[in-house]
């Protein structure tokens, strides 16, 4: 069985809805300022274990899965050690349940991800596929490279508020363009992180 969006937003109660109630897919994409400034943490880290569930709501079943990490770098934030993410979705046997348009998880796959409300959203990633990034080593050069939550490469970070099938428009206005190396995105994040934090300490 497998179920949309709109029978997740039916059944579960209490925790973070879509305003609009729409599929996921339609969710605005934040540009880099908010997806740092939103995240509650941001991390780099390796999945290690994805464990399947039920759960049950007011007497409505449904299958939540618990992601763990293996923290490979705290770029923002105090993360829990070790941080293991909740999302509602995922596979019992024949049962399925899928929110639409979400990324999914490998194991062995290395990410940064943007984490908020986790525990309390049904997809706790800033802006749900835009919060996921993979950490993907160029065999030729050795490089680590950024690819967005789709597997296409992100050229820069103002790059995320750009629609998930855009990266052609980026390659058309600049065919030279290369994709983000790890490092480079990493410290685009941090920069953003201290300047929200250097703001907030003169506010008071």
């Amino acid at each position: 069985m497998s179920f949309r969006l709109l029978s997740v937003l039916g059944m579960i109660a209490g925790l973070w809805l879509f305003a609009t109630l729409g599929h996921a897919t339609s969710v605005e994409a934040p540009n880099f300022e908010q997806l740092v400034s939103q995240a509650d943490y941001v991390v780099r880290g390796v999945i290690t274990s994805i464990t399947p569930e039920w759960r049950d709501n007011q007497g409505r079943p449904y299958i939540l899965s618990k992601v763990t990490l293996e923290l490979r770098e705290i770029i923002k934030g105090t993360p829990p050690q070790p941080l293991v993410m909740e999302f509602v979705g995922g596979r019992m046997g024949a049962e399925e349940l899928v929110i639409e348009g979400a990324p999914k998880f490998h194991l062995g796959e290395e990410n940064i991800l943007f984490v908020q409300g986790n525990g309390q959203q049904i997809y706790p990633l800033v802006g749900i596929m835009h919060g996921l990034y993979v950490v993907y080593k160029e065999a030729q050069s050795g490089q680590e490279l950024i690819l967005r939550s789709n597997g296409l490469p992100l050229y820069s970070e103002q790059d995320v508020a750009l629609p998930l099938m855009s990266w052609d428009a980026v390659k058309r206005a600049n065919p030279q363009a290369r994709p983000m190396t790890t490092a480079a995105f990493t410290q685009k994040i941090r920069a953003v992180s201290a300047r929200a934090e250097s703001a907030a300490a003169l506010a008071k």
